[in-house]
């Protein structure tokens, strides 16, 4: 009996044992495809991606626009205020300026003192729209200021000429001939012509006619 109950303790022992190591082989479990998984080995699902986050709207103010350009920048203040006489005569008769104001007067030279007089012909303006005032039969009007001594300037002519030109090449004292109508001239016409030519100086101060001839042509 005790040979029986020590041989029957021994089979109990070794049936435990194979329990144990038949527990710790990995048992195959089907796929939903029918492959088999290690279900000790198989990985874990990864997580889901997190969901993206917008960037929080900047709280920066907006620029803060500078200042518009001068549109007269670089003309005398006398200069400037001619441009806008012209501008005011332009939406008077309902039109539109079409000029850049910085760029109408031409830099020219008629005093003797070097420093710049300026011209405006109204040659190189338009007025969009409207009838243009500064145009009629005795031409196209003119305006030149000239220098009197640093940064002063003197409306020396003002109106309108068929022609303007300013002859300086050679000259010591520049030379302004004009082109009138008649309307402007002052010799005798007995032939009733239309036009003169009158050639000014800038002496002592002032644009002085020096010569007129009767334009026969």
């Amino acid at each position: 009996m005790a040979l029986e109950d020590a041989g029957g303790r021994g089979r109990s022992l070794m049936a435990s044992a194979l329990v144990v190591a038949l527990a710790a082989v990995s048992v195959p479990v089907a796929r939903a495809e029918g492959a088999p998984v290690d279900v000790a080995t198989s990985e874990a699902a990864p997580n889901p991606p997190a969901p993206a986050v917008s960037a929080p709207a900047s709280t920066a103010p907006a620029p803060t626009p500078g200042p518009a350009a001068d549109p007269y920048a670089g003309l005398p203040k006398v200069v400037a205020r001619a441009v806008q006489e012209l501008e005011a005569e332009c939406r008077a008769a309902e039109g539109r300026p079409n000029w850049k104001p910085g760029t109408l007067a031409e830099v020219v030279n008629v005093s003797p003192d070097g420093r710049p007089d300026y011209l405006i012909d109204t040659h190189a303006i338009a007025c969009d729209g409207g009838f243009t005032p500064w145009i009629g039969s005795d031409g196209f009007r003119h305006i030149l200021f000239v220098s009197t001594g640093p940064g002063r300037w003197v409306r020396a002519f003002d109106r309108g000429a068929r022609g303007f030109e300013i002859e300086n090449k050679g000259r010591k004292v520049p030379q302004v001939i004009v082109f009138s109508h008649s309307a402007y001239c002052t010799r005798p016409n007995p032939e009733r012509y239309m036009r003169c030519t009158q050639v000014y100086e800038w002496r002592r101060g002032k644009l002085r006619k020096i010569s007129e001839d009767w334009f026969t042509d």
